[in-house]
């Protein structure tokens, strides 16, 4: 960010909320936008309340106000376009509380101001964050994605031993996969690791393991290829991951650092059912899992609302950081154009005023 002493940003502006510390992947694409001549503003929540400050007035039934940092101040009427970006409520409390109810008060009050923010901020956003946390759930993506057309196996969630016996048992001879709802880190007797989808062993008592965590049970899924698409606005980029090429990748392409990859296309009845599924959630940008059967088959695994996407360009030359840019500064292109109409309407009536002063 540049400084400044409380400098200005406007007219449009396309809003970045980040965490502090964030990915690589999120870097190229302040640049990018501001290359297309469109200023960023960089918001942390958690710099809440000490090095920023947000303000929200409203008058005759309208929703104004700012947010400032040391170095800038943006008006909300001026942001074109919002990307939230993995970010959480989570602030640094107040200075010298006396007490972890002050300190809980402090928080509640900064959670009650985002939620103004966000609700308030007309815009187009990459993705609402209320809308994000409904698409985030592993439930709601596989019955949507069904009803959007899609293929997707059947699925239990559950920490009931009977029910999950009951389902593998319906299984028969096919093998069961299991996975996490969340991809969360744990540390156990192998320190840190992520836990994958794996193979449930026959002999496995699922008594131990459904009375620790829910868990996704669902038939496993023949493989010919994974596929990475990712959406952003009415763009769709697809990686084939040749996931069977080795042992380490064969149940999940995740397991091992190495991968052979190369860029697919899906077929227009696959892509227009992607379409209908981010329509049901309302978000423009998504990085989806997917499998390709040895009968050509598509199946949806999962949907990643905030997913990461820049290693698919730096790997393969996918164009998403410009795409990515580009859904940003929609906004900002139509307004730019209803300006320049509005000026040329204007200026043609003042010429129309002038002739006909002109001629009286």
């Amino acid at each position: 960010m540049d400084t400044g002493n409380q400098a200005e940003v406007g007219l449009d502006v396309a809003l970045m909320a980040y965490r502090r510390v964030e990915r690589e992947q999120e870097l190229p694409v302040p640049a990018l936008v501001r290359s297309g001549g469109v200023p960023v503003f960089r918001f942390h929540p958690m710099d809440l309340p000490h090095a920023c400050s947000v303000s929200i007035e409203i008058q005759h039934g309208r929703i104004e106000g700012e947010i400032r940092n040391a170095y800038h101040r943006v008006a909300l009427s001026d942001i074109c376009g919002a990307w939230f970006r993995r970010s959480r409520n989570s602030y640094s409390g107040p200075v010298n509380a006396t007490s972890e109810k002050l300190t809980d008060y402090v928080k509640a009050q900064n959670n009650a101001t985002l939620d103004a923010l966000f609700h308030g901020l007309r815009t187009l956003w990459v993705s609402h964050p209320y809308v994000l946390r409904r698409a985030e759930i592993k439930a709601l993506q596989l019955a949507a994605a069904s009803k959007a057309g899609l293929t997707t196996p059947n699925t239990l969630i559950s920490n009931d031993p009977a029910r999950a016996r009951a389902f593998v048992d319906a299984l028969g001879d096919k093998q069961c996969a299991i996975k996490p709802q969340l991809a969360l880190g744990v540390t156990d007797e192998r320190g840190y690791h992520l836990p994958l989808t794996a193979i449930l062993p026959p002999s496995y008592p699922l008594e131990a393991l459904a009375a620790q965590a829910h868990t996704i049970f669902q038939p496993y899924v023949d493989k010919a290829a994974e596929l990475r698409c990712v959406v952003i606005g009415e763009r769709i980029f697809t990686a084939r991951i040749n996931s069977q090429a080795y042992e380490s990748t064969r149940i999940d392409w995740r397991a091992a650092g190495h991968r052979e990859q190369d860029i697919f296309s899906l077929p227009d009845q696959v892509k227009a059912s992607i379409h209908r599924l981010m329509d049901s959630f309302e978000i423009n940008f998504a990085s989806i899992d997917m499998i390709l059967t040895p009968d050509g088959e598509f199946v949806f695994l999962e949907l990643n609302p905030n997913g990461q996407w820049l290693w698919l360009e730096i790997e393969l030359g996918l164009p998403l950081t410009a795409a990515m840019a580009d859904l940003l500064t929609t906004n900002y292109a139509r307004r730019a154009e209803r300006t320049e109409g509005a000026a040329a309407v204007d200026a043609t009536r003042q010429d129309s005023q002038s002739k006909a002063a002109h001629v009286s």
